[in-house]
């Protein structure tokens, strides 16, 4: 009895935890740490909308089923098998000097029947503990289907953010083009330029509006990949904080706690499927031993509804062992352990994995960080650089054209600017989800 109640008050604590709020999945507090409302808002969106993660819920709450199902088993089993009838004999009988001439009568047989099998080895217990370590493992799904989606849609977000600010600089290097264009006709009518200088200007501006097409293409693209992740089937235009109001650059950690990553759904997942296996490994053992069924009936067998003496019951212990079965329950038992010992190589294998994405993402936005200061470095020459340069056009030493050139410059400076510090954004994203959903800023974790 003590068992029962025990197994019936674990199944109660995994129907409250199958419902549980799955907020904390999304980690709206690390998301929050970009300072882009927007952003937090989108998320909120897939939260409630993606299609992916509506189906990861119900997988686990189909799963929570199972285990529902599993203990049932645990518990005796009522079933009503009634049967009500005509009995006709159309010819006489003998038995010896007695003579039965035909007849016919009815027959109610209404009994409810019991049966229980005693779980003397804890063998059905063990099979409900198996489906819990399932149920776990598919929350773990769940989880990093979350961690998985926002990551994607937070990743995407900052490259349209960054898509919009080149098609706005590449604009104005079109624009500068264009002048530079003018500033060469009017060299060639002073009969200071030639007609290859114009014609290569051209040129360079049709690579430019080439390169304007290639980015609204990928505008668009980034667009639809958005609305499908928020799951809106109208595709409307998707809300965005401009790339001059971004307020975020995320400090580089040095390194990240091996710790850290025991929090990764893979990890745990792993984990979680070893000690599955070895509850199955003692099920197959154990369904080598006897079972012992109690089976009765209780109720009623008559041939009138006014018979007296007509209650049935009846109790007893049935015993089950299956002596010979061909060395499957043998093979059974061997394939479990088999599998036993994939899991533990699978787990050996996920640490490593985990580990080599860790480090991946880490250096990757050890390098974003790198590229982004000497980024920054080469733009601010690039405006001194311009800035001397319009000096020496009021002062009458260089021309227009030569301007036009430095702005030029200062331009394609800025939009590599634009992709170095988005690029560190992504990598910074990149490590959330190598962790797991781990915030990475905090210092118990590095």
């Amino acid at each position: 009895m003590k068992k029962i109640l025990a197994v019936f008050f674990a199944f109660l604590f995994i129907s409250t935890t199958a419902n549980a709020d799955t907020m904390q999945y999304l980690n709206i507090a690390f998301w929050d740490k970009f300072n882009d409302t927007t952003l937090t808002d989108n998320l909120m969106k897939v939260y409630q909308n993606n299609h992916d993660l509506k189906a990861a819920v119900l997988k686990v709450s189909a799963s929570n089923r199972v285990v529902k199902m599993s203990f049932a088993n645990e518990l005796p089993h009522f079933t009503f098998d009634g049967y009500v009838g005509q009995i006709f004999s159309s010819s006489e009988q003998v038995f010896g000097q007695v003579r039965i001439p035909n007849y016919h009568e009815s027959h109610f047989l209404l009994p409810i029947e019991m049966n229980y099998e005693l779980d003397i080895w804890g063998q059905n217990h063990l099979r409900t503990k198996s489906k819990k370590k399932e149920f776990a493992m598919m929350q773990q799904d769940e989880r990093a289907a979350y961690i998985y989606l926002t990551s994607a849609f937070a990743a995407d977000y900052y490259n349209l953010i960054r898509v919009d600010k080149l098609i706005e600089l590449q604009n104005e290097l079109i624009s500068t083009q264009e002048k530079v264009i003018k500033s060469f006709k009017i060299r060639y009518n002073a009969g200071t330029a030639t007609v290859s200088d114009i014609e290569t200007a051209e040129k360079n501006l049709t690579y430019m509006k080439e390169d304007l097409q290639k980015l609204k293409e990928r505008q668009d693209l980034l667009k639809n990949q958005l609305a499908v992740l928020i799951s809106d089937r109208q595709f409307e235009d998707i809300k965005r904080t401009s790339y001059d109001n971004l307020n975020i650059d995320f400090a580089v950690p040095e390194s990240i706690k091996y710790e850290t990553l025991d929090q990764r759904p893979d990890r745990i997942k792993s984990v979680l499927n070893m000690e599955k296996l070895a509850i199955d490994v003692k099920v197959a053992r154990r369904d080598l031993l006897p079972k012992f069924v109690i089976t009765g009936n209780l109720g009623f067998n008559l041939y009138s509804l006014h018979s007296p003496h007509t209650f049935l019951a009846d109790i007893g212990v049935v015993p089950v062992w299956d002596i010979f079965t061909g060395g499957r329950k043998w093979q059974m038992l061997k394939l479990k352990k088999d599998t036993y010992d994939i899991a533990i190589q699978e787990y050996e294998k996920t640490i490593l994995t985990s580990i080599q994405e860790t480090n991946d993402a880490l250096y990757s936005m050890k390098t974003a960080d790198s590229i982004k200061n000497i980024s920054y470095d080469r733009l601010n020459s690039d405006k001194k650089e311009l800035k001397r340069c319009e000096l020496r056009e009021d002062a009458g030493t260089t021309d227009e054209l030569d301007l036009l050139f430095r702005e030029q410059k200062l331009i394609t400076s800025d939009m590599q600017m634009v992709s170095a510090t988005v690029n560190k954004i992504i990598t910074a994203i990149n490590l959330y989800q190598a962790l797991g959903g781990v915030d990475f800023t905090k210092t118990e974790n590095i």
